[in-house]
């Protein structure tokens, strides 16, 4: 049997402890429309948020619902016979992968831009992460309504994926081995956007012989994908205005008649949206190593990232600390060293 290539997990190749905070929601998706008063009228509002520990999975279908809901609220869609209706300006409110996607979507349907945030992209938790194509740490939701909206999302995303340029936006397939004991969630496949795992009798990784299961999906490197994304962007006109809203009344102000918020985080003090929580997850990145395969089990993972090898994780709830914990962070690299020891 071939054995893949054991990763190097010394401590000589460490290069830094990382931790992100995932925007996470009770109740799953928030993609609804809203509407925001001011002295000259209503705006039209657009949320789009709750993605959780998901987002570059969720992001391209979620955008689409998001400018669906805009065109329906603003009458911007094309009718039978071809001719389109107005295509009014949008704020897009922040900068992670989900409002880059956003303002992608509605600058491809022909609308000025502008995306609000207090940080660009390279500064987001989206750029650390590693991000595997599958709907994991999300709420699925407990109504049929909810559970339809991600299924919907999750195809459309699925769509949108394998229409990209694949070594243009980083996207790469890659086997992903779980051992037996790890956590097997059949609606992350049940849904029908990626095929079941098959089972193993012997996972062929390096370290103690066990039993498995193996599956196949997109990898994305997240440094090259956002890139990619803000490089879209601006090539069709958005910009970008660096800023933060304490108040809706500050969103009022705002030139533009339609908004969409994807503040995520942002969401639960200034929609007060208290479905809302953090979630920190840590990471360490590592040199990298091409191993050509990735590691899962459960909030412990390994993702062969083009700029480094990552480790992780961990998903501790309402935890908004952005600094690693250096004793969880020993403790996952133990884990790994562990999962990979010889005989």
């Amino acid at each position: 049997m071939i054995t893949l290539p054991a990763p190097d997990l010394s401590d000589a190749a460490v290069l830094r402890l990382v931790a992100g905070v995932r925007p996470c929601r009770r109740g799953g998706l928030r993609i609804e429309t809203d509407s925001l008063d001011t002295p000259g009228g209503a705006k039209t509002l657009v949320h789009n948020y709750g993605q959780s520990g998901c987002g570059v999975t969720l992001c391209f279908g979620s955008a689409q619902r998001a400018a669906d809901l805009v065109e329906q609220a603003t009458g911007a869609k094309a009718d039978p016979g071809g001719a389109a209706g107005p295509r009014p300006p949008v704020a897009v409110l922040g900068a992670g992968v989900t409002a880059l996607a956003t303002a992608r979507e509605f600058l491809s349907r022909g609308h000025a831009v502008t995306l609000y945030a207090a940080k660009q992209a390279h500064d987001t938790t989206s750029n650390i992460a590693g991000a595997l194509w599958l709907p994991t740490g999300i709420d699925f939701g407990a109504t049929p309504d909810a559970r339809a909206l991600l299924l919907d999302v999750l195809n459309r995303s699925r769509r949108a994926f394998l229409d990209l340029d694949r070594d243009t936006w980083g996207v790469e397939q890659l086997p992903v081995y779980e051992p037996d004991y790890a956590p097997y969630e059949a609606r992350y496949f049940d849904n029908g956007t990626l095929e079941p795992p098959t089972p193993l009798e012997r996972l062929p990784i390096p370290g103690p012989p066990r039993a498995g299961r193996v599956f196949n999906t997109d990898f994305i490197h997240t440094p090259r994908f956002l890139r990619t994304l803000t490089d879209e962007a601006t090539a069709r006109g958005a910009r970008f205005v660096q800023r933060t809203f304490a108040s809706r009344d500050e969103l009022a102000a705002l030139p533009e008649p339609v908004l969409v918020n994807c503040l995520a985080l942002g969401s639960r003090e200034l929609f007060d949206d208290h479905a809302m929580f953090p979630a920190r997850g840590l990471l360490l990145h590592l040199k990298p190593q091409p191993l050509g395969y990735i590691v899962h089990d459960g909030y412990k993972y390994m993702f062969p990232r083009e700029d480094a090898l990552l480790l992780g994780g961990s998903f501790e709830i309402d935890v908004a600390d952005p600094e690693p914990d250096q004793r969880l962070c020993r403790e996952i690299l133990a884990h790994h060293r562990r999962f990979f020891a010889a005989q």
